[in-house]
């Protein structure tokens, strides 16, 4: 009578349940209607359940629905990400699992769909089943290439699985209007989104600029048709029985399910976007967009020249040299100083490597070892240790004199993104080179390939002190470092010798915080102090800035040594 033990109506009974249901959540928190999502979507995509074309056409609500969390989460991310990997990982998870939870419950009606395909209410929403599937295929590419991330060819099988599944039933074309904000799309539009945004990502593209481009391909692959049949222009291809995305043609024969791609509009379009940019920076150099002006342009340039129908291999600045070995590595401008610091105030005695009649034991009358240079040893490993990447030494590719190519361990990868600063040094040497991520690329669940710039062969850690107006003079005690006036925080001097010189040419890298043009510091390092200037900003990266430096008051720079 009162209502008493009665249950709530089922929220994915049909489209109108799930919109009432969704109006229940409040719109300021987006992580309650996150968790209900993943909580309904898991139980209807569970082989218990069961399921019917009502139940699809509510799913199809939630998902449309869901379009602003996903905008928000993403927004969240791109903003956030970068303050810790603990903010990442909870930032990417809930992205990653919302994607993965509507997949799951899409393959689960395919499979309701394949079992009553005679009925003409499941024949009339297969489209925007397929289409909604690719659609979320290529939301799991981006989610993963946020991490540079690369499709395992099991995930690439699935995708061509779905694109051949619509055109055995001639749907590949079909208007269909998934966003109701927006215009119609088809399968085959969502089925190029995704192969084009593999293929434009070449390892060198931060987070921020992967949504940008997955915001602008919806319009820039609007002129573009797979085709059956090749012409001389079409520079593309994909293999529909195989489990890679676009390639670029060779000059050999074709085998296999391929449909051809002509690329020719895309690059158009971008060359279009370049000349505008380039336009527009030339004329208001001055301008406060122009540093923005300037990223995307080059952004757009790595763009065109992945998707330019013509081949143009960019010119290397030094050629690779395939190597082997391992190196130390450690991450972050922060560990770098800590440990080049420590190392400064109380060096380790270097211990060689390698093994002599020297180097054995020996045992005192005591019993107790007498290995000065294994103590020493042990000493160096565990200052290394506190502030070394996790997850042990990192492996050598291939070198060249601009960088290196290395394969590290995933639970260190996890931590690195684009900008990252790491210090290098070979195992048995004692020198520590400094580089900079320009690109990385997952290639297992435990590996990751990293490409780094080197910036500087010649590496030291060093405090600078801001300089007051009215300072104290300096004074020293039996040699000690001078006592300065003045906050103190930490910096690494970097040093690269120029070909054909012996002269090294010196910069600084400090906190990004504490970077002003023509700041004026005093740099501290074995008990010496020099007076210099902050000169022009070289780079810039969220926990540091790389700068040039000026001596004033005709003092030299000290030697970037390389301490460790």
């Amino acid at each position: 009578m009162f209502g008493f033990g009665k249950t709530a109506r089922d929220p994915l009974a049909d489209a109108k349940s799930a919109q009432r249901w969704l109006a229940t959540f409040p719109a300021q928190d987006p992580l309650a209607a996150h968790a209900a999502l993943l909580t309904e979507l898991g139980r209807i995509a569970d082989r218990t359940t069961r399921r019917g074309a009502a139940q699809l056409e509510a799913v199809f609500a939630l998902d449309a629905h869901a379009a602003d969390l996903r905008r928000a989460l993403t927004a969240q991310y791109i903003e956030h990400a970068s303050r810790s990997s603990r903010i990442e990982n909870q930032l990417w998870s809930a992205l990653f699992d919302l994607t993965q939870a509507f997949l799951l419950a899409y393959q689960a009606f395919a499979r309701d769909l394949a079992e009553h395909g005679g009925a003409a209410r499941w024949q009339q929403m297969q489209a925007e089943l397929i289409a909604r599937q690719v659609m979320h295929c290529g939301r799991d590419a981006k989610i993963r290439l946020y991490r540079y991330e690369s499709w395992i060819p099991a995930k690439w099988a699935e995708l061509h699985g779905l694109f051949s599944l619509a055109l055995s039933r001639k749907l590949e074309r079909v208007p269909l209007a998934l966003d109701p904000a927006g215009g119609t799309t088809t399968i085959e539009h969502e089925y190029l989104v995704v192969l084009v945004l593999q293929l434009v990502h070449a390892g060198n593209t931060t987070p921020r600029h992967l949504e940008y481009v997955a915001d602008e391909l919806d319009g820039w692959c609007q002129p573009l048709r797979l085709t059956l049949e090749a012409t001389e222009l079409s520079s593309f291809y994909v293999d529909l029985g195989g489990r890679e995305g676009l390639k670029r043609r060779g000059p050999g024969a074709l085998e296999g399910r391929v449909l051809f791609l002509d690329t020719r509009p895309l690059h158009a379009v971008l060359l279009q976007n370049i000349v505008v940019l380039e336009q527009k920076i030339r004329t208001q150099p001055l301008s406060g967009r122009t540093p923005k002006r300037a990223e995307q342009l080059a952004l757009l340039q790595k763009l065109a020249a992945q998707a330019d129908p013509e081949f143009r291999p960019f010119a290397r600045r030094g050629e690779r040299t395939a190597a082997a070995g391992t190196v130390d590595a450690i991450v972050g401008f922060a560990n770098i100083a800590g440990y080049l610091r420590d190392e400064e105030r109380n060096p380790v005695a270097y211990a060689e490597v390698g093994q002599s009649y020297g180097g054995t034991m020996e045992f005192a009358t005591f019993g107790r070892v007498r290995n000065e240079r294994d103590r020493i040893a042990e000493q160096a490993r565990r200052r290394l240790a506190a502030h070394a990447a996790p997850g042990g030494p990192w492996e050598v590719k291939d070198v060249s004199q601009t960088g290196f190519r290395l394969i590290a361990p995933m639970v260190v990868a996890n931590a690195v993104t684009l900008g990252t600063v790491v210090a290098l040094r070979p195992h048995g040497q004692r020198d520590w080179t400094a580089g900079v991520v320009r690109r990385m690329r997952r290639l297992t669940s435990d590996r990751a390939e990293i490409g780094l710039q080197v910036i500087a062969t010649q590496l030291a850690g060093v405090d600078l002190v801001e300089q007051r107006k009215a300072a104290e003079p300096d004074y020293s005690v039996d040699g000690e470092i001078p006592t300065v006036n003045g906050r103190t925080f930490p910096a690494l001097l970097l040093g690269v010798r120029k070909r054909g010189s012996d002269v090294a040419v010196q910069s600084l890298m400090l906190p990004a915080i504490e970077y002003q043009p023509s700041r004026k510091v005093k740099l501290l390092a074995r008990k010496t102090a020099t007076r210099l200037r902050l000169g022009r900003l070289l780079e810039q990266q969220p926990d540091w800035v790389w700068t040039a430096i000026e001596p004033i008051e005709g003092e030299t720079v000290l030697p970037a040594h390389a301490a460790g």
